[in-house]
C-alpha cells in the first residue's frame, strides 16, 4: 500500500504525473519508492529509500530524498548558497516548500492524492 502524491511548482509550472510512493503487495518491504532529486542534473523521480545510495540515470550523481532531514547539507554542496527548503522545518514533504527540479526555485509542493495498493 502507498501514497499517490503529485508535485506542482508556483513559480514556473511544473507538475509531475501521479507519484506511486511507498510499496505495492507485490514485493511489499523490500523496496520503498520515494521522491527524490539530483543536485547535479535536477533529474527526478521516484527511487528506492530503502536501498540507499541510489544514483541518478544521467549522471551517476548521489540522489537526495525529499524529506530528508540532510537534504540541504546533501543538495547545496555550497552551504553558503543554501535555501531555506520544507525539510529544514518538516519531514513531511506535504509540509513547506521545496526544490523544483525544472527551474530550481524552492516553489515546488506535494498534495497527497489518494493511495493505491
Amino acid at each position: 500500500m502507498g501514497t499517490k502524491l503529485r508535485a506542482q511548482c508556483k513559480a514556473c509550472g511544473f507538475r509531475s504525473e501521479d507519484l506511486y510512493t511507498g510499496f505495492g503487495f507485490q514485493g511489499a518491504g523490500d523496496h520503498y519508492m520515494w521522491p527524490a532529486i539530483c543536485p547535479k542534473c535536477q533529474s527526478f523521480g521516484l527511487k528506492d529509500q530503502r536501498h540507499p545510495p541510489q544514483t541518478c540515470r544521467r549522471c551517476r550523481s548521489v540522489m537526495v530524498f525529499y524529506g530528508s532531514q540532510d537534504f540541504s547539507q546533501k543538495y547545496y554542496p555550497d552551504q553558503t548558497k543554501a535555501e531555506p527548503v520544507g525539510e529544514d522545518a518538516s519531514s513531511n514533504i506535504l509540509i513547506g516548500r521545496h526544490v523544483c527540479p525544472s527551474c530550481g526555485k524552492v516553489e515546488l509542493t506535494f498534495e497527497d492524492v489518494g493511495y493505491w495498493s
